[in-house]
């Protein structure tokens, strides 16, 4: 039998999370109002793909299927913006990120939220969920405060409902996470009020003019990245120009 402790671990947009134990072992389990399986079905090809390609330096979080219940280790803690701007965790992030766009996916809900940190030493890219296929265009599903804003045009073009996806917006959300949560108390609260609205427009003015304070060389960058987001399809290329704008923004520790 599933024993639950009474540990609350965090909530999501789609549901909860607690820490189990299943014969001795601690395990997370997502309570969901989404089908459960698709990111355990994910996990599984993610995992595939490291193990055909001996990537032995990749970590993904591991998922079980247990009674039907879908269960996931290493349990750690979400992921502090404050300990976001370090080499090793971004690296790890990309590292993972790049196996589920060779998969052909787009993961469209990249936030501090669904980083996992375990032991101070691994971060963990977590709730594939939202994700979808590069190329797709329908109802958005995913993160509002660092979806590229290529992504929020489109939401406010449309209102949700023909919203595009490639694997470039992963990448712009990685960068605007990193950018973002450097602002001050000010700005972090009125960017948060932008996204709970749901004004899309209101919210790529309001994070303008916080890109401001960065180089513009590296800017310009970024909007370029923006512009060709449908044609970027070589995964290695975007994932070492995307890092390059990053290491050009942020003194990454």
């Amino acid at each position: 039998m599933l024993k639950f402790y009474s540990i609350f671990l965090g909530r999501g947009a789609n549901g909860m999370v607690y820490q189990i134990e299943y014969q001795n072992i601690q395990y997370a389990m997502k309570i969901s109002n989404k089908k459960s399986t698709k990111e355990y079905e994910i996990a599984e090809k993610m995992k595939n793909y490291i193990n055909e390609h001996s990537l032995l330096d990749v970590k993904i979080m591991n998922m079980f299927n247990i009674q039907d219940f879908i269960l996931s280790r290493p349990v750690g803690k979400l992921m502090d913006e404050n300990q976001l701007c370090q080499k090793k965790y971004i690296t790890q992030i990309f590292k993972q990120l790049a196996i589920g766009h060779k998969l052909g996916l787009v993961h469209r809900d990249i936030r501090t939220y669904n980083l996992i940190l375990f032991n101070h030493e691994d971060v963990y890219l977590i709730d594939w969920d939202s994700s979808t296929y590069n190329g797709f265009n329908g109802e958005y599903e995913g993160s509002f405060l660092t979806a590229s804003t290529s992504v929020l045009a489109e939401y406010e073009w449309t209102r949700g409902k023909q919203v595009s996806a490639y694997f470039a917006d992963d990448c712009l959300s990685i960068i605007y996470m990193l950018l973002l949560s450097n602002c001050t108390k000010e700005e972090k609260v009125k960017l948060k009020e932008r996204a709970r609205d749901g004004s899309a427009g209101r919210l790529i003015i309001a994070r303008e003019e916080v890109l401001q304070r960065y180089p513009k060389e590296a800017i310009d960058c970024l909007y370029e990245i923006e512009q060709k987001r449908a044609s970027l399809i070589n995964i290695d290329d975007l994932h070492n120009q995307c890092q390059q704008i990053i290491n050009k923004c942020i003194n990454l520790t």
